[in-house]
């Protein structure tokens, strides 16, 4: 039997749950949203379990995963998020096909700027706005055919290695009789421009006065011209670098042939490159990689791969946290743009030992291209043609760049 007090105390808590009841109002289902996300084919079996992972983590939130292909590969911005390099910022910016991500940056109490490494989120910044958020780092290395060094007795590079020793390395492992090349220098693609680059930053020279905000720039200063010099002599001096019609590979692009026929035991190439994953074309030596060789100073150059939110989308919150989900993930094969993600045993496992070691050294030693750079285009195409002619050995390295200065003083 219960007692009197015990009753009113049930009565007054019943009433007190109806009143709190009619107080309390629906909470909303979120209506279903779809998200457009382009993919190479390449890369299918990485995003559909990104996918799947996110929809189980917001289940009204579906990602359709679209594959590029020749026939739609210019509709990339078409999609409601997408992946693109920091040197696609200005046109994307022009055209008017991205949003302005600062609100929603500001906005994310869980954002911090800190855990990126630096340069790469200020790689998508211009106007004072970002446009975009890291997602990986290419960085350029310095790649060498295991089989080949110990073909011919010569010691693997090592960390910290300096010119004298990559010159050492390149004499050690050049058979003339063998066709043989202990360097490719490139004489094609984008590689062809930043290779040179490379060399005189190495030795201490400069180009540009900034590279964040470049201003001025200045081709045949005295350490650039010695530098080039240098650059030269590997193929004109030493012999250990061929000119653009010998080799293995004289009627193809540089040095890709030689390297798949074990005709050349070092080649510089981005992170990208490693195993021959962009090739699209599985290398089939025993290779190594290290950061590239230091003269007065270390230096390489890095690209960064980003993510945009189309301006033609209708539900940018929800692309927003595609974005910082896709952010948090280990990427495919680049470093990621997240210091801690780099920093990982994940990342570690994923390239293999050697490759993250040199990845982690490289990264503190590059310099993230800016995409003001492109407003240079046309001095950077004089400098090119200059590279091109001291290659060839048509013009000596001070006579090219003298050559090349005068054209951009206008």
């Amino acid at each position: 039997m219960f007692h009197k007090k015990t009753i009113r105390s049930h009565i007054r808590l019943g009433i007190v749950l109806i009143l709190f009841a009619g107080c309390m109002k629906a909470i909303p289902t979120p209506e279903p949203v779809t998200i457009k996300f382009p993919y190479y084919e390449r890369d299918a079996a990485y995003y559909t379990t990104l996918a799947e992972q996110f929809h189980a983590r917001y289940p009204n939130i579906t990602i359709e995963l679209v594959q590029l292909n020749r026939q739609n590969i210019n509709q990339t911005t078409a999609n409601d998020v997408f992946i693109a390099g920091q040197f696609s910022l200005p046109q994307l910016m022009q055209q008017d096909a991205i949003l302005d991500l600062s609100p929603m940056l500001e906005q994310d109490d869980a954002f911090d700027r800190e855990e990126f490494y630096p340069g790469a989120l200020e790689a998508f910044k211009s106007a004072g706005k970002t446009w975009g958020i890291p997602s990986d780092i290419n960085v350029m290395l310095m790649y060498y055919n295991k089989d080949l060094f110990d073909r011919y007795s010569v010691p693997y590079p090592t960390m910290g290695w300096k010119w004298n020793d990559f010159l050492d390395c390149a004499l050690g492992t050049t058979d003339p009789d063998a066709d043989v090349f202990g360097y490719a220098i490139h004489h094609d693609d984008e590689m062809a421009l930043m290779e040179p680059i490379v060399f005189i930053y190495q030795h201490g020279g400069q180009l540009f006065d900034s590279w964040q905000n470049p201003t001025d720039l200045t081709f045949n200063a005295p350490l650039n011209v010695e530098a080039l010099e240098w650059y030269a002599g590997l193929i004109h001096n030493y012999g250990v670098a061929p000119t653009r019609g010998q080799g293995p590979d004289s009627t193809s692009y540089y040095p890709y042939g030689g390297v798949m026929q074990n005709k050349y035991a070092m080649w510089s190439g981005m992170l990208s490159d490693q195993g021959g994953y962009a090739w699209q074309m599985r290398w089939q030596m025993r290779w190594g990689v290290v950061p590239l060789p230091r003269d007065r100073a270390a230096f390489t150059l890095a690209t960064v791969d980003g993510f945009f939110i189309s301006a033609q989308t209708l539900h940018p919150d929800e692309c927003w946290k595609w974005v910082m989900f896709l952010s948090e993930q280990m990427p495919t094969q680049n470093m990621p743009a997240r210091i801690a993600l780099a920093e990982s045993s994940e990342y570690t496992t994923l390239v293999g030992a050697e490759v993250a070691e040199a990845a982690r050294a490289a990264v503190g030693e590059a310099i993230l291209l800016n995409p003001d750079l492109l407003g240079y285009e046309q001095a950077l195409s004089v400098l090119e043609t200059a590279f091109t002619a001291i290659r060839n050995g048509d013009m000596t390295a001070q006579a090219a760049l003298d050559a090349a200065q005068e054209q951009v003083d206008f």
